[in-house]
């Protein structure tokens, strides 16, 4: 019994551990079984990945190949032994081979010498050495004709160095990449801006020596006029006259400002000045203008503000008089007042407040642009061209200063400007534009006024006249000439613009006479004020400067700076020029 109880025990056991093997089989089956599960997905996974892989590889392609082909540079990039390993259909149009197998692994040097001069090959390649061994961009600027079809273009090249990089098994060495941009068009345009700014100048110049010359005897014929013997009416018509030349005159000038500023030939002269002396000379100037008329005028000056500033004095008077003349056109009863400040931030601030007829909010946005005149049913008795404040506006700005209006329509408005207001100079920093103007006479100069215009040179030798001067007079430069040969004149005054032989060419001959020639003082008598006009004489041999209209203080002053000291007389009166 024990035998039998035994071997049950035995048996028992094996068939236990024979469960227990079998549990552990089958929870490594149903492990192996899982994992195979991952697997096929991982798998899966992965063919799913690769297709996508691939289908963005393509639609990468496909953009890649969009972007070739419709780029208009051209563009293309080199591997480090300088073979083309891409590039735009530009290129490929540009040197008109079918598609870019027919230069793909061949040299750029084997594909551009067939296509492009010797010399532009030699400088692309010494270009790409160049980048080659100093991994920095070079820009080159070349006229290429590809293919030899006798039309050049203009290219600006830029050659960057692109540099090596390695993933998986791929390896990139370093290559050159190179970007052709073609500012042929923007050249030819620019030469036809060029072209056409440079016809607008020489006609503004034109049209200012053929608009200012009758002006110049009309103003001339006037002021000697004046100082003969009138009575009352005659004195009475001739002022009249007077004024609406002036007027004309400024209509002329604001004509030429505002053509100047358009061609970008206004130019800011800064230097140091006597705002508080400005402002004086501005109320000592329209206070009987506003009387005339029955109106107030009140200026009002902050005690902060400085004496001595720096700016350009000569348009920020412009400035100001546009704005009071402004005023005083549109103000039929009331005032105006005239306040200015410097602001907390330094800028200049002048407040122009008029009782006048306002504006209204729609024609507020019209304002500063030109040839606008608002309202002009209201206004048809105000003369003006409409650009005044368009002028005055561009001042500012090219000041680096602003320029706004408030009003209301029918109460009046207020123009406020602020310029900056750089302080720091004194006194002594200043030229004394107050020029100290003698009464004298100089009987015994030797003058010659030279001009193609028979009343120019009337109304220049009345106005030397009035110096007890009696000058020669020559119509024609070959004429000058030849009266300087005979005569040794202390000064000459020299038109510019003239036919057969101009101003600039007379002089030269004239200089060329003799030693006695080479310091006499030449001075430009001309219509032509704009384009910087003064400093292109000074440069071509002339020695001063006198716009026409001729004034009387201008003749006055160059007379005193270039005759010998010896010819001049005083009388001992003093007049100032304010």
């Amino acid at each position: 019994m024990n035998g039998l109880t035994d071997e049950k025990a035995v048996l028992l056991q094996e068939i236990k551990n024979l469960t227990l093997e079998n549990k552990k089989l089958s929870r490594e089956l149903r492990m192996t079984n899982s994992f195979l599960e991952k697997v096929k997905l991982m798998v899966e996974a992965k063919e799913t990945l690769g297709n996508l892989l691939t289908s963005a590889n393509m639609i990468q392609r496909a953009y890649t190949d969009m972007l070739l082909d419709f780029c208009p540079n051209i563009i293309f990039l080199l591997d480090n032994d300088g073979k083309f390993v891409l590039c735009t259909k530009a290129l490929i149009n540009e040197i008109g081979v079918p598609n870019f197998d027919y230069i793909k692994n061949y040299t750029y040097k084997e594909i551009f010498s067939k296509f492009l001069s010797n010399d532009t090959c030699n400088r692309l390649s010494q270009a790409i050495e160049e980048v080659i061994n100093t991994k920095q961009k070079v820009i080159l600027n070349e006229y290429i004709d590809f293919g030899n079809k006798n039309s050049l273009r203009y290219y600006t090249i830029e050659l960057t160095i692109v540099e090596g990089m390695r993933g998986g098994n791929i390896g990139i060495t370093a290559g050159i990449l190179a970007v052709f941009n073609d500012l042929t068009d923007f050249i030819i345009e620019k030469e036809r801006a060029e072209a056409a700014n440079r016809a607008k100048s020489d006609f503004l110049a034109t049209m200012s020596h053929e608009i200012r010359t009758p002006m110049n005897a009309i103003l001339g014929m006037t002021e000697i006029i004046s100082r003969s013997e009138l009575n009352g009416a005659q004195r009475k018509y001739l002022n009249d006259i007077k004024n609406s030349s002036n007027s004309l005159l400024t209509i002329i000038n604001d004509i030429l400002d505002f053509s100047k500023i358009e061609a970008g030939k206004m130019e800011i002269l800064n230097g140091y000045y006597n705002l508080r002396e400005l402002l004086e000379n501005l109320y000592a100037m329209f206070m009987p203008l506003f009387k005339s008329k029955n109106l107030e005028l009140y200026f009002s000056v902050s005690p902060n503000l400085p004496h001595v500033v720096y700016g350009d004095d000569a348009r920020v008077r412009q400035v100001l008089t546009n704005i009071l003349s402004n005023g005083l056109k549109y103000t039929q009863e009331g005032h105006v007042e005239f306040y200015a400040w410097v602001s907390e931030d330094n800028m200049l601030r002048v407040d122009i407040h008029d009782t006048g007829i306002g504006i209204r909010k729609e024609d507020l946005k019209k304002l500063f642009r030109p040839f606008e005149q608002l309202d002009i049913r209201k206004n048809k008795n105000v003369v003006g061209t409409g650009l005044g404040l368009a002028i005055t506006n561009k001042l500012c700005e090219l000041m680096n200063g602003n320029l706004w209006v408030e009003s209301t329509y029918g109460v009046g408005s207020t123009f406020s400007v602020e310029i900056p207001c750089i302080t720091g100079g004194e006194e002594k920093e200043i030229e004394n534009k107050t020029e100290e103007i003698i009464d004298f006479s100089a009987e015994g100069a030797k003058v010659l006024v030279v001009d193609d215009i028979d009343i120019n040179l009337s109304v220049a030798e009345a106005m030397l006249q009035i110096f007890g001067i009696d000058p020669d007079l020559a119509l024609r430069g070959i004429d000058a000439v030849d009266l300087a040969s005979k005569t040794k004149y202390d000064i000459i005054f020299m038109d510019q613009m003239m036919p057969e032989m101009d101003g600039f060419e007379t002089s030269k001959l004239i200089r060329m006479l003799g030693p006695e020639y080479e310091k006499t003082p030449i001075i430009a008598l001309t219509a032509n004020v704009i384009n910087n006009a003064e400093q292109m004489f000074l440069e071509n041999g002339f020695d001063g400067f006198i716009g026409k209209p001729i004034e009387v203080d201008s003749l006055n002053l160059c007379l005193r700076k270039f005759l010998p000291p010896e010819l001049i007389k005083y009388d001992g009166k003093i007049k100032w020029n304010n």
